[in-house]
């Protein structure tokens, strides 16, 4: 295989930008992934919005699945852990299952930690949160994300005891998307049209006014069958 030297001697047309090719490819699929989603993003538009051949990114990458999942690990931080505070607080709860509250606010705490990152790794994780949430299909989510969801998951079982399984993966299906949604941005507050304008919109102030809202539905009685 071609390094990827060799790949852009050979392929970059003439007055392409030299430089880290991974880097300008990283830079490009974020940029395209959170302006246009996964779906319709091709692994082609990213080589031409990197300037680098498309043999370049699969010198890089194996796939445009492989891709995301990079830059959802870079975005994450170097090991990607995003439950460790829970994992904290269950050694601290020695063996008693935590409060709905707490995992909640844990939860809430870990996405708004991300993205008060002051670079660009804060701002395009609010949007890739929201994208993975609503494109249609589960091929932009990416598995790390699938397994920080289950973590939480039991957390919630074990402090729903009375709750069907089902009944408490379709609330956290209701609760993560919440989330998701305020955090991709979406005007929701706008579209209301009875907000005062000092009324706090920023994705930090709304997700503490939920807390409660979410906690009160997490809580509340299973439906009759």
């Amino acid at each position: 295989m071609q390094s990827d030297d060799e790949i852009e001697k050979d392929g970059r047309p003439a007055g392409r930008p030299r430089g880290d090719a991974k880097e300008r490819i990283f830079e490009a699929a974020e940029k395209l992934f959170t302006e246009q989603g996964y779906a319709a993003t091709s692994m082609r538009m990213i080589a031409h919005a990197a300037s680098v051949p498309l043999a370049s990114i699969n010198y890089h990458f194996n796939s445009k699945r492989d891709l995301m999942e990079a830059i959802y690990r870079r975005v994450l931080g170097a090991d990607g852990r995003r439950s460790d505070y829970l994992d904290k607080l269950e050694r601290e709860a020695g063996g008693t299952p935590l409060t709905v509250l707490q995992i909640v606010q844990t939860f809430i705490e870990s996405i708004l930690r991300l993205s008060r990152k002051d670079t660009v790794s804060g701002a395009v994780f609010k949007q890739l949160i929201g994208r993975a949430y609503f494109e249609p299909g589960d091929d932009c989510i990416p598995a790390e994300y699938v397994q920080i969801m289950d973590r939480y998951r039991v957390a919630l079982q074990r402090a729903l005891p009375d709750l069907p399984e089902d009944e408490v993966v379709r609330r956290m299906y209701f609760f993560v998307g919440i989330v998701a949604y305020v955090m991709a941005g979406r005007d929701v507050m706008q579209l209301l049209g009875h907000c005062a304008p000092a009324t706090p919109q920023d994705p930090e102030s709304l997700l503490r006014s939920l807390l409660p809202f979410i906690v009160g539905g997490m809580q509340a009685p299973a439906p009759a069958a």
